[in-house]
């Protein structure tokens, strides 16, 4: 098969690559995406849009991202299995969507930039020197540049690192889009629920004809998560539905501290860009192809290909210090003398849930999150071993 030259290969079309290969095409830039899949198509996901996506897509797209929108809540409620521990009623808005159809307007919107896409083919290799990928129809391209987004399994990170991910730090997640019924009926605001797993959570998230049920964990803690999946699903819909399961694993807070190398940059779940307290994701895949796109367009300038993962890593940085102090905040969060400490401080404030959505929003920074929750701990530590009540003070003495 014959040969096709880009400035630059984009793997995988997820949010991350789309995003990177809007903001090549939109300067100019010869750029081929390629994804194994045909638009549309779905991933395990529950599809919460965060303020901070919107801010990313934003700043990154410049449009209206409402043909992608399904719907918006304003809280959420927090559980711990079976019991209601906390909710906020009047948030800022929480908005909704299904990954199939927000990854196909998103990769839409980089086609109608000026991106070349090939969809449906797969990578089957993937020359790190040459700059050369060969697909599965035999066809070999080759470019300048080559950004890696395709996910968690990333062939491009396995060219050059060995390996895409490490079992031993990496999640997994299992869900289902449960049809909604008489006993399965319609939620206005998400769910998440904590216990039923080890060192992750449950979600039950809105959508317009199902529920998004799914769990995930840190894959070495849950050997068994299959069956934590099927009880939590049985109980919160009163039996299992006969519907898809979708099981992926999840980079929850396993990022790479270096990104790429030289001319080849990771994105996305195939960087491990993932927060492992909210589980957001499609705001830093859309911000780091972003910024790989940016790092790429500044090194070409220079005509220095190989100066493009030092670009990247700059901007980068303010991504894995967010990743840093998530990845720290899991020790105040997930063991088990701290899980119970939580389920009995968070039915009595109405801080903590509200923190933690200006967390999601962008509204709070994650250093500022930490330390809130060392004070609010220590507080109601202090408090249960004096036996005096939450939020009751003392008077200074004089």
């Amino acid at each position: 098969m014959g040969q096709h030259k880009y400035d630059v290969i984009i793997v995988g079309g997820g949010p991350a690559g789309a995003s990177a290969a809007h903001t090549l095409a939109g300067h100019g830039i010869n750029v081929c995406l390629v994804d194994k899949a045909v638009f549309p198509r779905d991933k395990l996901c529950g599809g919460l849009l965060t303020e901070r996506s919107r801010n990313v897509f934003d700043t990154v797209f410049d449009t209206s991202w409402q043909p992608a929108v399904e719907g918006v809540s304003h809280g959420m409620q927090f559980y711990y299995h079976e019991r209601l521990l906390n909710e906020v009623k009047d948030y800022t808005k929480l908005t909704w969507t299904r990954r199939s159809r927000f990854d196909a307007y998103l990769v839409d919107l980089a086609k109608h930039a000026g991106a070349h896409l090939r969809q449906g083919v797969a990578v089957k290799a993937v020359e790190a020197e040459s700059g050369t990928v060969t697909l599965a129809d035999g066809v070999r391209i080759k470019a300048d540049y080559l950004i890696g987004a395709d996910g968690v399994n990333s062939i491009v990170a396995q060219s050059l690192f060995g390996r895409a991910f490490d079992k031993k730090t990496i999640a997994f997640g299992l869900e289902m889009e449960a049809p909604l019924t008489r006993r399965l009926q319609e939620i206005t605001d998400p769910e998440i629920y904590f216990g039923v797993v080890k060192w992750g959570y449950g979600w039950v998230f809105p959508k317009r004809e199902t529920l998004t049920i799914g769990v995930a964990g840190l894959w070495r803690q849950n050997p068994d998560i299959k069956s934590a999946f099927q009880r939590f699903v049985t109980h919160r819909c009163q039996g299992m539905p006969q519907t898809k399961i979708k099981g992926q694993y999840i980079p929850f807070g396993d990022y790479r501290r270096m990104p790429g190398r030289d001319n080849i940059l990771l994105c996305g779940d195939a960087a491990g860009v993932v927060e492992p307290i909210t589980g957001e994701g499609i705001a830093y895949a859309m911000q780091s192809g972003y910024l790989a796109a940016h790092a790429i367009i500044e090194a070409a300038a220079r005509r220095q290909p190989a100066a493009a993962c030092q670009h990247y890593a700059a901007g980068y940085a303010s991504i894995a210090g967010s990743l840093r102090w998530a990845n720290a905040l899991r020790y105040l969060i997930f063991p088990k003398w701290s899980e119970s400490l939580f389920v009995r401080l968070l039915p009595k404030t109405k801080s903590v849930p509200r923190k933690h959505l200006d967390l999601m929003a962008a509204d709070l920074d994650y250093n500022a999150y930490v330390q809130f929750l060392i004070r609010k701990t220590g507080g109601f530590l202090f408090d249960s071993m004096i036996g005096r009540a939450p939020g009751q003070r003392r008077r200074a003495l004089k």
